[in-house]
């Protein structure tokens, strides 16, 4: 099992950490001191998933990001962050798309009352689409990070605690 952070608490984030026997992800969560949303996670968290050998996925949902900014300068900021405060074996890429995005609309804008203002203020969630997160590789290379280390945060990492839990 991969206990998973991105949708718990802080203190269960960092309560999970300090007990797990393995690695601990933030499946799809992005970096709360790039930007100030509650499900964002602290640097605690960060390094406290890092320590277990896990893995922060950042995620291209445009209200985690900033004002609903789903673009590769924006997801750039919050991996870089986070890779200078945990290390690059220690952070990956998560799309968090929805393709069920009009059901999602229809749901929040019937259920305003379930949502806190953190995600209605900017208008409709906004997702970065696939063939955006398609180019990510070739444009942190274009800032000068090296192959191992885009292959690392495209992939490699997460495939890392993969086959740690899961070996064949």
């Amino acid at each position: 099992m991969v206990p998973d952070g991105s949708h718990c608490s802080v203190r269960t984030g960092l309560d999970m950490c300090e007990i797990s026997s393995g690695p601990v992800i933030y499946s799809h969560s992005c970096m709360r001191a790039v930007w100030d949303h509650p499900r964002n996670i602290t640097d605690d968290q960060a390094r406290a998933c890092a320590a277990t050998g896990g893995v922060v996925g950042i995620t291209g949902v445009g209200i985690f990001l900033g004002p609903n900014t789903p673009t590769l300068e924006a997801t750039t900021r919050h991996l870089e962050y986070a890779v200078e405060l945990v290390g690059i074996d220690h952070v990956g890429i998560s799309t968090d798309f929805s393709f069920d995005y009009a059901d999602f609309v229809i749901e929040l804008d019937a259920n305003t009352q379930f949502f806190d203002d953190s995600y209605t203020r900017w208008g409709p969630i906004q997702w970065m689409p696939p063939e955006t997160f398609a180019t990510i590789g070739e444009h942190l290379r274009d800032r000068g990070w090296s192959d191992a280390d885009v292959a690392a945060v495209l992939g490699g990492n997460f495939q890392r605690v993969a086959r740690q839990v899961w070996p064949s």
